[in-house]
């Protein structure tokens, strides 16, 4: 009955492999590294029920009301603090709290994307950033990573290629700390590259800073944003609190001009009306009464000893010609098997070994990397990750045997 009315931005919605490779990987038994998943253990359930118990006896009739579209003049206070600690200064009207990050690039592509518009990334990239912009029926263009941060001189040559052929991009979105899914930390020196290249090509930069605060082997001036030496406003900065209090509050912030903050508080109104009063005034006490700032620490403790068991155990159980990257902070280690060799067959021989990954074909816009796989250590702990990577090396052994 419906099926004839659809969209034809609904029709280009696709399912992807990784759906039903996410499927397997949660059967009962199976010790997985797919998700990008915090620990539940680390999430602030006694801090927050006893936050929002004392928020709700003396402000609740407020607290339970719909709120303002841009976000509550608290939260933003706090989230210009923040960035101010990070080199980033920040005006008030400079600021849009969204539904998480995730409702950050869908905004984006909503503003600035018509249908056939090419958007430069990262190649490999955030799958949910691909899968938002080609939601807009943008074509997605990758450009390759090296071990500090996009090859500039790829970017330069696509940005010179597409204009060549009258076709200008509308951005280019990269994740300079700790991107999702190598762990690579972008140089200060390419992040002033990107907004030069930015600058001499009028593009606009979607910067997404999701794990900035949890870096336990960077330096504060290696994972400031490119946002702070942003002088001419084409940086659309992304913020989140996902990974440093958790992914359900759903809560995260755009920063870019007041003109432009305008612009995405309309398009915002249309979704959601408004990011949850109660949740974000939780953030806000959080952050006053010193709670967060001490769990950021204790988080970083925590990932760090992680990153140093799974980066042990791959140098255990995992055969020559196997790969990886050592990240210094964020989720994710980035694995590579010998060139000819597909993931995806690896991945079936690993599930049957009962521990499971996500194969890096699926971040590539065009799929076609495989030889590569997305490790997450953040959800299980150290005994847990031994374990799993020891199945995983078996499996590795056997594959490359075969």
């Amino acid at each position: 009955m419906w099926e004839g009315k659809l969209s034809e931005r609904a029709l280009g919605m696709k399912g992807s492999e990784i759906r039903r490779l996410f499927r397997l990987s949660m059967q009962p038994g199976v010790i997985s590294f797919a998700g990008g998943l915090p620990d539940p253990s680390s999430f602030p359930r006694e801090e927050a029920a006893s936050v929002i118990s004392g928020l709700l006896r003396e402000r609740g009739e407020v607290l339970l009301q719909y709120g303002p579209a841009r976000g509550d003049e608290g939260l933003v206070e706090v989230i210009r603090e923040r960035m101010a600690r990070r080199g980033t200064e920040v005006g008030p009207r400079e600021v849009l709290v969204v539904s998480g990050a995730q409702q950050g690039l869908d905004l984006c592509a909503k503003l600035f994307v018509d249908p056939g518009d090419v958007v430069l990334v990262e190649a490999p990239s955030f799958i949910g950033a691909l899968g938002a912009f080609r939601n807009y029926q943008a074509e997605v263009v990758g450009v390759p990573v090296e071990e500090d941060g996009v090859d500039l001189r790829a970017l330069e040559r696509t940005v010179e290629g597409l204009l060549g052929e009258g076709r200008r991009p509308k951005f280019f979105y990269t994740i300079p700390n700790f991107q999702n899914p190598t762990g690579t930390l972008t140089s200060q020196e390419k992040r002033k590259g990107i907004l030069e290249l930015a600058r001499r090509y009028d593009l606009l930069v979607v910067e997404d800073d999701a794990y900035g605060e949890l870096g336990f082997g960077a330096g504060d001036e290696e994972v400031r944003p490119i946002k702070a030496v942003d002088e001419d406003g084409r940086v659309i900065y992304l913020g989140s609190f996902s990974k440093i209090v958790s992914p359900g509050i759903r809560l995260g912030w755009i920063v870019g001009t007041e003109e432009l903050i305008d612009r995405f508080e309309m398009a915002k109104q249309m979704l959601d009306v408004c990011p949850s009063p109660l949740i974000q005034a939780m953030v806000v006490e959080l952050h006053r009464n010193g709670f967060l700032d001490e769990h950021v620490l204790n988080l970083r403790e925590i990932y760090r000893s992680r990153r140093d068991a799974m980066v042990s155990s791959l140098r255990r159980h995992m055969p020559g010609g196997v790969r990886w990257t050592e990240p210094l902070g964020g989720f994710y280690i980035w694995v590579t098997i010998p060139e000819g060799r597909d993931a995806l067959d690896l991945f079936h021989m690993a599930v049957e070994r009962k521990v499971a990954f996500v194969i890096g074909s699926a971040f590539y816009p065009d799929e076609s990397v495989r030889n590569v796989f997305r490790l997450s250590f953040c959800h299980e702990r150290e005994e847990v990750i031994e374990e799993g990577i020891g199945r995983l090396g078996e499996a590795t052994r056997a594959f490359l045997s075969g």
